[in-house]
């Protein structure tokens, strides 16, 4: 522990157990590291992601033997997709108590298969110099691949035999020196890096031969928000292109800074004509594409030429398009782009749309006094204190903040669970963001809250805020938008509304709670700073939602 801890490691996230007992001990020994203990194997890996996607350094986690590794396996798949530093530290049965029916004993060879960079398994315990350089070398390597290149869980497995603690004169006693010299790390691993190299000149004067062209943003966590935007700005200006941008980046908190920023692309592509005059005819997509489909089917449609600026060596192209791959980040990609002679006219066009739609939009919420969906992600846009932290729950809620996210908005970082898109760890990845982070607002249905419901039971150990925006319109309202909302059995297969009372399951774990009746009751309690964990309530209607959104 005492490497991982020098290697920049800051959090260990624990779940009792037996067999993981030495690595358990170690880790709360630890005064270099600060441990959370969370009794669902499930939960504690989406908060250690939570924690791992706002620090930007891995967050580690331990578990005992069997089935508790397999409870971490969707928070893994998350922080695979996403590219999000994780180091799993599962205990294990010794080799000759595997494959002989020995208690809570399962393969954990390989246990996440493609899911991490990396998987280790590591020798049983010695007491030896040599053991110890060993050990300090594969965690070196381990978090090594964690943090470079492309960023991901890895995994490293730990075989113990029993006894787990060792009695006083029942092992020798390593010296003090021959510690330090085996937790002694040469190399620092604590900064992430992108991969730098040359990037192609003939792709380059293929992307600044385009005088209409449109750069696409989607979900990126960058470590340093003003310079990726300051990249981006400066990006859009030389080759004179309107920027594109999903909630999921920093750009629209920053609208000012760039002049050709479209928030309001999806209702842009609605309405033919203005799709029909919007083409361009090249693309520039810069990390993974918008939540849109309407933007999504029209980039697919298009006659454009694509180019896909990526930092990882990972497919961020659903569509298949015929696109140039460019490796580095927005920085990189500026230093080779000499800046062009804009068509203010195809600028300018952008602008003109996105001006009108935007008010509009702002019209239209303004006037609604029912509580539409909609119309708490707008308010929650511009009443969030400034510079807290956002997580948003997928379906509905992340589609809402991407159609509705005021610019210049004073939130902090926008978070959402994007890379596999389920509701898995909804709740346990807000409260890993909010755990010793800045003030946290999670937006989210009540399907994806109640899939979590074991991450209440973290709420009274967290160090923070985190409120719960609780949209319940008692069901899946996604699937309202669906074909399948006409179809026989709809309510009992797909909306599967729950009937749960909010209210006494906050009581049973002692959460704060408060329904929310109107709009200025909820931008009141929007306004409110608190500690610990608060759920606030908005009894919706599905139905109502999706109707009033189809007449937007």
């Amino acid at each position: 522990m005492e490497v991982l801890a020098r290697l920049g490691i800051a959090t260990v996230v624990i779940s009792p157990g037996s067999r993981s007992t030495p690595l358990t001990l170690a880790a709360s020994n630890n005064t270099k590291l600060n441990t959370v203990v969370v009794l669902d194997e499930r939960t504690a890996g989406f908060i250690a992601l939570g924690e791992a996607k706002r620090s930007h350094k891995p967050v580690a986690l331990i578990c005992t033997s069997g089935t508790a590794a397999v409870n971490y396996y969707p928070a893994v798949i998350e922080a695979s997709l996403s590219g999000t530093p994780l180091v799993v530290l599962t205990a294990d049965r010794p080799p000759e108590y595997r494959n002989c029916s020995s208690g809570q004993t399962i393969d954990q060879i390989n246990l996440y298969a493609a899911s991490v960079r990396s998987f280790t398994e590591l020798a049983l315990p010695e007491i030896s110099s040599e053991r110890l350089a060993y050990l300090r070398q594969s965690l070196v390597h381990a978090v090594d691949r964690a943090l470079h290149i492309n960023p991901g869980p890895v995994h490293l497995n730990f075989p113990f035999r029993e006894p787990l603690i060792a009695q006083l004169g029942d092992a020798p006693i390593i010296d003090a020196d021959c510690l330090e010299k085996a937790s002694t790390v040469i190399t620092r691993l604590v900064d992430s890096g992108t991969r730098v190299g040359h990037l192609d000149t003939v792709a380059i004067e293929r992307l600044t031969s385009h005088h209409k062209g449109l750069i696409v943003v989607g979900d990126i966590n960058p470590q340093n928000e003003d310079d990726f935007t300051a990249a981006v700005a400066v990006l859009s200006k030389s080759l004179g292109w309107p920027v594109l941008a999903d909630v999921l980046n920093p750009l629209r908190a920053k609208a000012s800074t760039i002049k050709g920023l479209i928030c309001n692309y999806d209702r842009h592509l609605r309405i033919v004509k203005d799709a029909a005059e919007l083409l361009p005819t090249a693309v520039l997509q810069i990390g993974t594409l918008p939540t849109s489909k309407i933007l999504r089917g029209w980039l697919e449609q298009i006659d454009a030429t694509h180019f896909i600026l990526a930092d990882r060596p990972f497919n961020s192209d659903p569509l298949h398009r015929e696109a140039s791959i460019l490796h580095g980040d927005v920085s990189f990609l500026v230093s080779y782009v000499i800046e062009q002679k804009p068509d203010l006219n195809w600028l300018n066009s952008w602008i003109e749309k996105e001006n009108s739609q935007a008010q509009s939009m702002n019209n239209k919420l303004e006037a609604v006094k029912e509580l539409f969906e909609g119309k708490a992600a707008w308010l929650l846009s511009k009443h969030v204190h400034a510079g807290s932290s956002v997580f948003l729950a997928s379906s509905m809620s992340v589609r809402y903040a991407e159609w509705f996210w005021s610019t210049n908005s004073p939130a902090g970082a926008i978070y959402s669970n994007r890379g596999a898109n389920g509701i898995d760890g909804t709740l346990g990845t807000a409260i890993g963001i909010a755990n010793n982070g800045p003030p946290t607002v999670l937006l989210t249905g009540d399907l994806a809250f109640l899939h979590d419901t074991n991450a209440l039971l973290s709420a009274k150990d967290f160090n923070g805020s985190l409120t719960v925006i609780l949209i319940n319109n008692n069901g899946g309202g996604i699937f309202e938008h669906l074909q399948v909302s006409s179809c026989e059995g709809f309510e009992e297969f797909f909306a599967t509304p729950q009937h749960v009372e909010i209210e006494k399951l906050c009581v049973a774990y002692s959460v704060c709670y408060k329904r929310i009746l109107n709009w200025e009751s909820f931008t009141e309690q929007l306004h409110k700073k608190t500690n610990g964990l608060r759920v606030l309530e908005l009894k919706t209607d599905r139905k109502f939602d999706s109707n009033f959104l189809k007449e937007f």
